[in-house]
């Protein structure tokens, strides 16, 4: 799953099929047709999820404490599934 991430409001938003923005305006994300790439811009910084972790601490997920932990990663600047538009 990649999320975007705005730097000046700081908000976190999913990239889906449409463009999504930020709270602010000032980032915003989509994915292609094919749901592997995706266009980013404005201030955004993509991020991901690791789709198999994730769904193995939702599975886990306790009654109580801390909850689960999964993986979560900043996409690089040079990524081959993420087309940078300013």
């Amino acid at each position: 799953m990649k999320l975007v991430f705005c730097p000046k409001c700081y908000d976190v938003v999913k990239m889906r099929y449409t463009k999504t923005k930020c709270e602010c305006g000032k980032s915003w994300g989509k994915y292609e047709k094919d749901g592997l790439m995706s266009q980013i811009g404005g201030l955004g910084i993509p991020l991901g999820f690791d789709n198999n972790s994730l769904g193995d601490a939702l599975h886990r997920r306790p009654e109580s404490g801390l909850g689960s932990q999964f993986t979560a990663f900043v996409i690089p600047k040079k990524c081959d599934h993420v087309k940078e538009k300013k």
